[in-house]
C-alpha cells in the first residue's frame, strides 16, 4: 500500500500478527472503513499504539496511530488512543484537540481529567480548568481512578491559584464518597491532600491522610520520611 501524499506514510506493519481488540472496537472500525485491508490495518495500528502507551511508549504509538487517525478520523476509539499518546509526549494542544474531539464524537467525559491536565499545563484560567474536571469529579459512574486524577488536577490548580483551602475541599468530596476501603488512586488523592493540609498549616490533617496512606501501603512514595518528619517538627 502507498503512503497517501497528504498525510503521515503507513507504519511498517507485522503481517503475521492479529489486532488485539474487543470485538466492539474491530466492528466499530470495520463498520467505518468496511472489511478488507485498510480496516485490517487501522485495527492493527489501534492495537500497537495501544500496547505502546501501557508500555510507555509514547513514541511508537503516535507513529502508528497517526496514520490510523489519518485513515480513520471518525473513529472515537481512534482518537481517543491518539490524544492520550499525544499527552505522553507532553503535546498538549495536540492532545486536547483530539480528546475534545473523542468527547464531542461520544458525548463521554472520561478523559476530562487529560483534558483538564493539558488545560492547565498550557497555563488556561482555573474557570476552564474546572469545567473540564468538575463533570468527571462528580460522576459516580465515571472509572474512579480517572475521577481521582480529575479531582487531583482541579485541586492542584485551585491551591496554584492561591486557593488552597478550595483544592482541600474538592480532595475532601473526593475522599468522602462511598467505597469499601482505598484503592490506589485513593492513595495519590490523600498525598495531594497531605500536600495542601501542610500548606495550610494543618499538620493534624497532613499526618492524619499520611497515616491512613500508610496504613495501606506503608512503602507510598516517601510517606514514611513525611511522617518521620512531621513528627519530628512537632517535637
Amino acid at each position: 500500500m502507498d503512503p497517501d501524499p497528504k498525510g503521515p506514510p503507513r507504519p511498517p506493519l507485522p503481517e503475521d500478527e492479529e489486532p488485539q481488540l474487543p470485538k466492539g472496537v474491530i466492528r466499530e472500525i470495520e463498520r467505518a472503513l468496511g472489511k478488507g485491508s485498510k480496516s485490517r490495518d487501522v485495527a492493527l495500528c489501534l492495537s500497537i499504539g495501544s500496547q505502546a502507551i501501557a508500555e510507555g511508549r509514547p513514541d511508537v504509538a503516535v507513529e502508528v496511530l497517526s496514520w490510523a487517525r489519518h485513515e480513520a478520523p471518525r473513529l472515537a476509539s481512534i482518537r481517543e488512543a491518539y490524544g492520550i499518546a499525544l499527552y505522553h509526549e507532553e503535546r498538549w494542544a495536540d492532545a486536547m484537540s483530539e480528546l475534545q474531539a473523542y468527547r464531542r464524537m461520544t458525548d463521554r467525559h472520561d478523559q476530562n481529567h487529560v483534558i483538564a491536565d493539558c488545560l492547565r499545563a498550557l497555563g488556561r484560567g482555573l474557570e476552564q480548568v474546572a469545567s473540564a474536571a468538575e463533570p468527571l469529579v462528580s460522576d459516580a459512574q465515571a472509572p474512579e481512578d480517572r475521577r481521582a486524577e480529575a479531582a487531583i488536577v482541579w485541586a492542584a490548580a485551585l491551591a496554584d491559584e492561591g486557593d488552597v483551602g478550595a483544592g482541600r475541599a474538592v480532595l475532601r468530596r473526593f475522599l468522602e464518597r462511598p467505597r469499601s476501603g482505598d484503592a490506589e488512586h485513593d492513595l495519590r488523592v490523600r498525598y495531594l491532600a497531605a500536600d495542601l493540609a501542610e500548606r495550610a498549616r494543618d499538620d493534624d490533617d497532613a499526618q492524619r491522610q499520611l497515616e491512613l496512606i500508610a496504613a495501606v501501603d506503608s512503602g507510598f512514595l516517601d510517606v514514611a520520611e513525611r511522617l518521620e518528619g512531621l513528627e519530628h517538627r512537632r517535637g
